[in-house]
């Protein structure tokens, strides 16, 4: 018998699976400034990435990006998004260095049933917090690592609504936390990192664009200067990031002037960071030298089943593995996938 196929289902599945997928593929890069990051820095600092999904081993990571540095018993941490293809959401890993050259890969230290990115790592009264973006859970989550760089929990709610890539720093006795959600950026305040944290007067901030809404990085405070960082997404998400210094902060004012623009893709075939750059950390080592992490993208162009097959493969080695290994989540070594 031969099956009769209509034909408004056949031109229907050739319209859905007969296409072209442009998935952004997120990487790394770490090097070392003798200031803040006020301008686009030299391109040799951009050679290669430091740390790429392939380097990831103990998930089937799409990209790594988001980076955040934190030192620790002269160990340099390295906290990031890793994009599981498996779950299909961010999972938070780490990687370290001795020599704030070369970086060793970790493991996945936190992962939700909702996506996580964006993992910002600090030090407050001798314990280490992380506030990733959580927006999936529709609230700012203070996590604290009961065993660092393990052990990650939620040890309060901090803020309710869907915010991304929540900010927070420290300025004249009081926190203060920048948030973004669509189209706008939040400006919250309080007296304690636990504290009862108020919106400010001035929020939403008018940052004369759209498109300029969402953090782009730790807040650095450096000799009573701010410096904020913003993501710029007119042409296509995560283009380039721009400096904000914020001239007057407190419960009731707020202003601030724009500066440049920091970071940018450079729309140069096979780089790495060729459709552009979202993300920057800094990290000061003395009065002479920061450590600076950024993140940067180019767009692979691959068939739609294609682009499909890889994700059914890859659970289907992780639905392997797991059998096998009685349900471990977090051991398994995928091997050399560069």
């Amino acid at each position: 018998m031969i099956a009769v196929v209509s034909v408004p289902l056949v031109v229907f599945l050739i319209l859905r699976y007969n296409r072209v997928m442009n998935p952004f593929i997120w990487s790394i890069t770490v090097y070392k400034s003798d200031k803040v990051v006020q301008e686009i820095p030299h391109e040799r600092v951009f050679i290669k990435p430091s740390l790429q999904a392939s380097d990831v081993t103990d998930i089937q990571a799409e990209l790594v990006a988001d980076p955040f540095l934190v030192i620790h018993d002269s160990i340099t941490y390295l906290f990031f998004e890793v994009y599981n293809k498996v779950s299909e959401k961010g999972e938070i890993g780490f990687a370290t260095s001795i020599d704030l050259e070369n970086w060793s890969y970790g493991q996945i230290v936190l992962d939700e049933k909702f996506h996580l990115s964006y993992p910002q790592v600090f030090k407050y009264r001798d314990e280490f917090y992380m506030i990733p973006e959580s927006i999936g859970a529709g609230k700012v989550l203070l996590y604290r690592a009961a065993n660092f760089p393990y052990g990650w929990e939620v040890t309060q709610e901090l803020i309710q609504g869907k915010y991304v890539d929540p900010s927070v720093f420290q300025y004249e006795d009081k926190w203060w936390m920048y948030a973004g959600t669509k189209g706008q950026l939040h400006l919250f305040y309080a007296n304690d990192l636990r504290g009862n944290w108020k919106e400010h007067k001035c929020s939403p901030i008018n940052t004369h664009s759209i498109h300029v809404t969402r953090p782009g990085g730790r807040v650095v405070v450096d000799n009573n200067v701010i410096y904020r960082y913003m993501q710029e997404g007119t042409l296509n998400y995560g283009q380039s990031v721009h400096l904000f210094q914020i001239t007057k902060l407190t419960e009731d004012e707020f202003e601030e002037i724009q500066m440049d623009t920091v970071l940018k893709g450079t729309d140069k075939k096979n780089d790495w960071r060729k459709d552009g750059m979202h993300h920057i950390d800094q990290l000061k080592l003395n009065n002479n030298q920061w450590l600076v992490a950024v993140d940067g993208h180019t767009s692979k162009r691959i068939h739609y089943i294609l682009w499909k097959m890889d994700r059914l493969l890859s659970k289907i080695q992780y639905k392997i593995y797991k059998n096998k290994n009685s349900g471990r989540l977090h051991n398994y070594n995928f091997g050399d996938k560069k």
